[in-house]
């Protein structure tokens, strides 16, 4: 069976509305406890950082959130994505490569390239730096055209396991703190008391948590590297019948794939008794994402989601915490 490296852009291109939604229907999946185990980080892709915290800016192309990086001499942008494995970079600016058998890129419109490996030297975000490693290479060209901005690649949060991570995207930063052997910060400042603190899953370096829809339990995989919030298509009339559908248009992903998408506002989402209204969303297929998951997935939480409030993943401790903004707060 192929193995497939899965992150999320989207680009939407408006048709006719359509005649309804078409769908298969099944029940939502609670968090399985076949969720396989977290994936070791090799040792030279382990961050090294040589302070006790540090504040990164991070840029907007859209509602793609990205942070500045040199690799092997070449400056531009990785999109930080949790929804990603690990780290994929685009071939165009990466030559020297080697195809490897029996694996492709995708993401929600399907497979869309080989994915081929090339060696890294170096690789620098502001003060973290890491040295000697492989990385997965496939063709962002269409990426790069639709937001007009060089992408280097993907950024999966797995990269920066070692710290605790506070993405703030209303002030566009990344904090990063370094703990010690308890998992303590070694900056000894306190961390806020957060409105909400929920356990994540983890499975091959992605995030998942459960979230509520009219009462029913649903699987969402935290995905910062994806422009908007994602429902599957085949979630039960009761789920569905709370989302506000204005449009259909069609999605395009990174390759030349296509699939109809609708677009809502989801009316009745929580998380942990904290109700959310008014998230814009998709609804569309998530199949070839739950594929590439090993687990059904109910849906997606992107960048709608993250600007909600202040997030901290504790990625040691599978925690997440979030700080909604005052407006935010129910």
């Amino acid at each position: 069976m192929k193995k497939a490296i899965f992150f999320a852009f989207f680009l939407l291109i408006i048709l006719p509305p359509g005649q309804g939604l078409m769908k298969e229907e099944h029940e939502p999946m609670r968090l399985p406890a076949y969720i396989k185990p977290k994936m070791p980080i090799p040792d030279q892709l382990r961050a090294q950082a040589d302070f006790e915290s540090i504040v990164i800016p991070l840029k907007r192309a859209g509602k793609l959130i990205l942070i500045d990086a040199v690799i092997d001499s070449i400056q531009g942008n990785l999109i930080l994505d949790s929804g990603s494995m690990g780290l994929v970079l685009n071939s165009m600016y990466f030559r020297t490569s080697r195809r490897v058998s029996g694996q492709v890129s995708g993401g929600i419109t399907g497979s869309v390239g080989a994915i081929t490996k090339s060696s890294i030297k170096k690789m620098r975000l502001s003060d973290v730096f890491y040295e000697n490693f492989e990385a997965d290479m496939t063709d962002l060209g269409h990426l790069e055209s639709a937001r007009k901005v060089k992408i280097l690649g993907f950024f999966g949060l797995s990269f920066l396991r070692d710290f605790e991570i506070v993405m703030d995207l209303k002030n566009n930063v990344l904090e990063l703190h370094r703990r010690d052997k308890s998992g303590k910060r070694l900056n000894p400042a306190p961390r806020p008391v957060c409105d909400l603190s929920l356990s994540m899953r983890n499975t091959s370096s992605v995030l998942f948590i459960e979230a509520k829809i009219n009462r029913k339990s649903l699987v969402f995989c935290l995905d910062t590297g994806a422009e908007s919030n994602v429902l599957s298509n085949q979630l039960p009339d009761k789920v569905l019948n709370t989302v506000t559908i204005n449009r259909r248009s069609t999605l395009r992903g990174v390759g030349q794939q296509k699939v109809d998408v609708f677009h809502g506002v989801m009316n009745d989402f929580s998380v942990e008794g904290h109700q959310i209204n008014g998230m814009p969303a998709l609804v569309t297929s998530l199949s070839a994402m739950a594929h590439s998951y090993g687990m059904p997935i109910d849906g997606m939480l992107g960048c709608d989601f993250f600007e909600k409030g202040v997030f901290y993943f504790d990625l040691k401790n599978d925690e997440l915490g979030i700080c909604f903004h005052k407006n935010e707060k129910e």
